[in-house]
C-alpha cells in the first residue's frame, strides 16, 4: 500500500498506538493484506518496534501477509473439526482449486486456509466462505458449497 493512504489511515487514528489494531484491520481490508513495508511503516509512523507490529498481524487470523482471493475459505482443523474429517475436507478443496493451503487461485477468485478455530466445535467439522460459516460438512457439502460460490462468481 502507498504511504500516503498509510499516513492518511494512521493520521484518522490519531497516531495512537492503542489503535494499531484498528489501523491494521483498515489497511487489511483496503489492500486485502499487509506488505512487510506497510508493517514497517506502520511501526515507524507509531514508534513501536516493527516486531509488535509484527506480531499481531501475524497472530490474529483476520490479518494476511499475502494477497487473499475475492473468496476466502476458511477450514477450521482444530480437535473436533479434525477428528470428524476436516483434513479430508481441505484435501477435496485443494484439489479442486488447485491451490496448497496459504495460496489464491490463479484467477484470484479463491484463498484457501486453515484454521485452529471458528468456534462451532458442537457442530464440526467447519468450514467459512468469507465469513459465512457451514457446519457439518463432508466432502460432498463442501464441494456443492464450493461450486455455488464458483457459479456466483462467473
Amino acid at each position: 500500500m502507498e504511504r500516503e493512504k498509510i499516513n492518511k489511515i494512521v493520521t484518522k487514528h490519531r497516531h495512537e498506538k492503542a489503535a494499531i489494531l484498528a489501523i491494521l484491520h483498515e489497511i487489511q481490508e483496503e489492500d486485502k493484506q499487509l506488505e512487510t513495508e506497510s508493517l514497517n511503516y506502520i511501526a515507524q509512523l507509531l514508534k513501536v518496534p516493527v516486531a509488535n507490529v509484527y506480531g499481531l498481524a501475524t497472530f490474529y487470523s483476520a490479518f494476511s501477509l499475502w494477497k487473499k482471493g475475492d473468496t476466502e475459505i476458511r477450514v477450521c482443523d482444530g480437535i473436533s473439526c479434525h477428528i470428524k474429517g476436516s483434513d479430508k475436507i481441505i484435501g477435496a478443496l485443494k484439489s479442486h482449486l488447485n491451490v496448497e493451503i496459504g495460496e489464491t487461485t490463479w484467477d484470484k477468485k479463491f484463498s484457501l486456509e486453515k484454521v485452529n478455530c471458528l468456534g462451532l466445535c458442537a457442530i464440526a467439522p467447519n468450514a467459512s466462505f468469507n465469513g459465512e460459516a457451514h457446519s457439518q460438512l463432508n466432502i460432498e457439502k463442501i464441494l456443492e458449497i464450493l461450486k455455488e460460490r464458483i457459479k456466483d462468481s462467473e
